[in-house]
């Protein structure tokens, strides 16, 4: 009864928390009402969403109770609409992929990309799990600059969590498999997105070479995508590499950094200096 009232406590407080952070901590806290054996589960997200999930990781701790990168989540709510064209770029298990899928509804398409073998693996089950594979288009290739072949890394178990699957290789031993790469504008040819997430643990670069063909055009899609020192410098990229690179080839897109509210930024140096890490939000003029 306690673990019951708990975790439905803490899924009603991501509905009104003024932002995410915290919530690892109060998801981990929440986490000690289950015993150890509990904590690989079914969990049903505030919105509705079953996933297979391991309570002892992260992010699983906090997709439980959809306390995972709640601002942008929050973003995504509040920018697709029935009928619209979701890309999601590094879709891991799926967290983001169902919620636009849900969301652009059986008039809508999502694509989703995922490489890691485990990882898609999953991804497919949560689809089939909640009746949405009708609408996702699930891509097994992993996004670059060009089509060819690469090795995607992943930390052995134990070591990392499932979403630093990645094109370079990470501190320490990990599993390697060699999966095929596309461009992201011929993977998606003749189709217009209106929102792509990017998140490719430092082949951020990479990915928005080979999207010149979606994004040069009168309307480009909105973009969000993940700004992170280390994934970036462990790929051998600056940090800001990809923003140069998308306004080089989108010289229209304005910035905004997400958190509890969107904050326009005229340099993203100055926007970002002390941080780690942060979700970039990529659009031409105001958004509703």
């Amino acid at each position: 009864m306690m673990r019951a009232f708990a975790e439905a406590a803490l899924r009603g407080y991501s509905r009104i928390a003024p932002t995410e952070r915290g919530g690892y901590r109060l998801a981990r806290l929440i986490r000690r009402t289950r015993s150890r054996a509990q904590w690989r589960d079914t969990f049903t997200t505030p919105d509705g969403l079953r996933f297979q999930l391991d309570l002892a990781t992260y992010p699983d701790c906090c997709m439980a109770y959809g306390l995972y990168e709640l601002d942008t989540a929050r973003l995504i709510k509040r920018l697709l609409r029935p009928g619209d064209h979701f890309v999601d770029a590094g879709a891991n298990l799926g967290y983001f992929t169902l919620l636009a899928a849900m969301l652009v509804g059986p008039g809508g398409r999502v694509d989703a990309f995922e490489p890691q073998p485990a990882n898609r693996t999953r991804l497919i089950a949560h689809l089939r799990e909640n009746h949405l594979s009708d609408r996702v288009r699930v891509h097994e290739s992993a996004l670059s600059d060009c089509a060819g072949r690469a090795t995607i890394h992943m930390p052995l178990a134990g070591a990392a969590n499932h979403g630093m699957a990645s094109l370079f290789m990470p501190p320490g031993e990990s599993d390697a498999v060699d999966v095929s790469t596309r461009r992201m504008d011929e993977a998606l040819a003749g189709t217009q997105p209106k929102l792509i997430k990017i998140d490719v643990e430092g082949a951020e670069p990479l990915a928005v070479a080979g999207m010149a063909g979606l994004v040069q055009v009168e309307k480009p899609p909105m973009i969000v995508a993940e700004y992170n020192v280390d994934t970036a410098q462990q790929a051998g990229f600056a940090p800001r590499e990809f923003v140069n690179r998308l306004m080089k080839l989108q010289p229209r897109y304005q910035i905004d950094v997400i958190g509890w509210r969107l904050r326009r930024v005229a340099s993203i140096d100055a926007a970002l200096t002390g941080r780690a890490m942060a979700n970039l939000l990529f659009t031409i003029g105001a958004i509703a």
